[in-house]
């Protein structure tokens, strides 16, 4: 593992060190926030974007309480 520290510029953007060569220029990635921690992942480039952009309305329908209840035994 390796971790460095980056800069957020005022258009909230940051620079991807060079030392992680996962992610070239013109790579897409996703950006996982869990509240506590932020985790940058590059998307295979078979990723369509339709499967990207159904991942929100997926969230808003499976986090749920009820759902954590249901699926708890499986943790």
């Amino acid at each position: 593992m390796e971790i460095r520290t980056v800069t957020i510029s005022s258009k909230r953007q940051i620079t991807i060190p060079k030392a992680f060569s996962a992610l070239q220029e013109g790579a897409q990635a996703m950006v996982i926030n869990d509240g506590e921690k932020m985790i940058i992942k590059p998307l295979p480039k078979h990723v369509s974007e339709a499967a990207l952009l159904s991942q929100a309305a997926l969230a808003e329908c499976w986090n749920s309480p009820e759902d954590d209840e249901a699926f708890a035994y499986l943790q």
